[in-house]
């Protein structure tokens, strides 16, 4: 084995070393993310991400990983289809960075799933809501009002400081009072 590989040009020798190495290291942080032990996280220190103006993301271990991957394989998989050695190190160096464009592409997506989607009552301040139980005057009482909050309907209780208001009256919310009370006031 060794005597076969040692037997290459020297540009595939890289190319393959570069090939394995990475290779073992994509499949180490691959089992890391997977078990939650993911070591690609920024420590404040700054050493995950530089932050280039609209550039962040593209620097960091995991797409150092990604690069030398694409890098390594493509250099490998090429040298056939690519016989001059300049030509095939330029492929190789742009299938590096497809593979650090793809990789960034589906995190992008997966971290869009992780997006906290759950309702924030604050979310409502300024919102017309429609009521739904007749609210008492002058802080008498609450009733309910149905607010409309990126496109989900909420039955929220409400009070109001003036006059009462009767079901099926628009109101505007003006203030969150607790975690559960919205005061709200005719439109």
């Amino acid at each position: 084995m060794m005597d076969k590989f040692l037997s290459l040009e020297f540009p595939m020798q890289i190319f393959w070393g570069v090939a394995i190495v990475t290779s073992i290291f994509f499949v180490i942080q691959t089992i890391m993310a997977f078990m939650g032990l993911d070591a690609d996280t920024d420590d404040g220190a700054g050493f995950d991400t530089v932050e280039m103006e609209g550039l962040s993301g593209y620097f960091s271990f995991r797409n150092l990983i990604n690069f030398l991957l694409g890098y390594g394989w493509g250099g490998v998989l090429l040298q056939e289809a690519i016989p001059n050695m300049m030509w095939l190190e330029v492929a190789a160096i742009g299938v590096g960075f497809v593979f650090v464009l793809v990789f960034v592409f589906i995190l992008r997506q997966v971290m869009k799933l992780s997006t906290d989607k759950t309702f924030q009552l604050d979310e409502a301040l300024g919102q017309i809501a429609d009521t739904y139980l007749r609210i008492p005057a002058a802080k008498q009482g609450t009733g309910k009002v149905m607010v409309s909050v990126r496109g989900s309907i909420h039955e929220i209780d409400a009070m109001t400081e003036g006059e009462a208001i009767p079901t099926g009256t628009k109101v505007r919310v003006t203030k969150v009072i607790g975690s559960e009370l919205l005061e709200v006031e005719r439109v």
